[in-house]
């Protein structure tokens, strides 16, 4: 144990006591947490984190599904070092060189035509922005407001990504939310009914259609989804899913916007999971592994056709900014991110590591209490069930996800979705897993389901 992590350690339940009165924690039930502590974590690098008494994990979730070029880059803190001494902040009324250069490397791998960028703070305000974009250019369409998701997608913790979201256990505490959003049904294969992927595909892009018409095509401005659904459950769609939502958006002149916040910069073994499944979007949400959580940024990107309906209108075509988008440091920080992830190829690594992940995953399903295994590239979902096939309650799930981290993994739940349960394992590490990190992963992760199994 170094002397850093030492003098930590010794100050552990001093640290825990003071988080305890001040600080409010996503997901937690504060009342139990003199009897589940948290973890006091003080250090990472590469894959790893460590607690203040010396404990390493091997983090299979990227932080919350963000790091993708691992921990302990110091380029990329020299970079911010750097940044701050020439320019600690500037807003974006006027120029400032990193969020030039980030515009510039965006637009020249975005899919598609996008290449206008508006820079924010987090995936939740990029999709803020992209609501806000699609309203303000539904009002130059003859008024549309209308926006259609999806049930268990998930698109940010404000009220309008809230409002978007398809997870009873994020929206009911919280409702009446925006009016205008209508929901669809998931591109949900395990639980769907249907013959083929092929066939669910063919029927929620027919589901899709008719929302549009009867909700009246003139006052539908947008679709929005997530390539493959994150937090609800890590679900890959069929493979032309995509492109038949493109096609009926097209048809009626909705803008598709790709939210892809979790799955871009390299997670699907892709640079972006639109380019995996061959869909080219109006608009498009990211953030996370933009500057691989190093710094706080996100962005929503749009195409030259969409801008220019926006910029007729000059000053009024779109009423926003933020104070920190564009921020020197985090632009920075994104930069150096994106040079790493594109000269080391991680999106490579993720596809060619996330292989033997996925197949080494695939094996679980001969337990009995695992459902469907399912995932591409570095992002991979494990639904659990009960002995008739409903889905594993959240306690279940909750246990089950001790036991692997008794074991030195941490993975993630799915949360609550239409009746409640969080019966997914997700996992979504850094892209530059190795071989024997996953092996790691999986071996963890068949303990802990199989230490579960053993209680009855």
């Amino acid at each position: 144990m170094n002397s850093e992590i030492a003098a930590v350690g010794e100050d552990i339940q001093k640290i825990r006591d003071l988080d305890k009165d001040h600080v409010w924690h996503p997901f937690l039930n504060h009342n139990t947490l003199d009897e589940n502590p948290l973890g006091v974590i003080v250090k990472a690098d590469g894959c790893t984190v460590t607690d203040g008494e010396g404990r390493e994990y091997l983090d299979a979730m990227a932080g919350l599904w963000c790091v993708n070029i691992g921990y302990g880059r110091k380029e990329v803190a020299e970079a911010v070092y750097r940044q701050l001494l020439e320019l600690p902040y500037y807003p974006l009324s006027q120029i400032n060189l990193p969020a030039a250069r980030l515009a510039d490397q965006l637009g020249d791998i975005l899919p598609g035509d996008l290449d206008r960028i508006w820079f924010v703070n987090s995936g939740s305000e990029a999709v803020d922005t992209a609501i806000k974009i699609a309203r303000a250019w539904g009002r130059t369409q003859g008024g549309r407001y209308k926006i259609i998701a999806r049930y268990q997608g998930y698109h940010g913790g404000t009220v309008g990504g809230a409002s978007l979201t398809g997870q009873t256990a994020r929206r009911a505490p919280f409702e009446p939310l925006l009016p205008g959003v209508v929901h669809l049904q998931a591109p949900y294969f395990y639980r769907s009914g249907c013959s083929s992927e092929f066939d669910l595909a063919e029927r929620l892009a027919e589901d899709l259609d008719a929302v549009i018409r009867y909700q009246g095509a003139d006052t539908v401005a947008a679709f929005i989804a997530e390539p493959i659904i994150g937090g609800g459950g890590v679900i890959p769609p069929p493979a032309d899913y995509l492109k038949k939502m493109r096609e009926v958006c097209t048809r009626y002149g909705v803008l598709m916007i790709i939210d892809e916040v979790i799955t871009g910069f390299g997670r699907t073994g892709e640079l972006f999971a639109s380019d995996l499944y061959g869909v080219k979007p109006d608009v498009m949400t990211m953030a996370k592994g933009l500057s691989s959580g190093y710094l706080p940024i996100g962005a929503t990107a749009v195409t030259d056709e969409v801008f220019q309906v926006l910029n007729a209108e000059g000053e009024a075509g779109f009423q926003q900014i933020n104070t920190y988008g564009g921020h020197p440091a985090s632009c920075a920080a994104a930069n150096k991110n994106l040079e790493i992830l594109l000269e080391e190829n991680l999106t490579q690594n993720a596809r060619d590591v996330g292989k033997g992940l996925g197949e080494a995953l695939a094996h679980l399903k001969d337990i009995p209490c695992v459902g469907d295994v399912r995932g591409v590239g570095l992002i991979w979902g494990v639904e659990l069930i009960e002995e008739n096939g409903d889905p594993l309650p959240t306690e279940g799930t909750a246990k089950v996800l001790s036991y692997v981290n008794e074991e030195g993994v941490l993975i993630g739940k799915n949360a609550g979705i239409a009746d409640g349960p969080s019966n997914t394992l997700t996992i979504s590490p850094p892209l530059i897993l190795t071989e024997e990190q996953g092996a790691t992963i999986v071996s963890a992760i068949d303990t802990g389901l199989k230490k579960f199994q053993a209680e009855g």
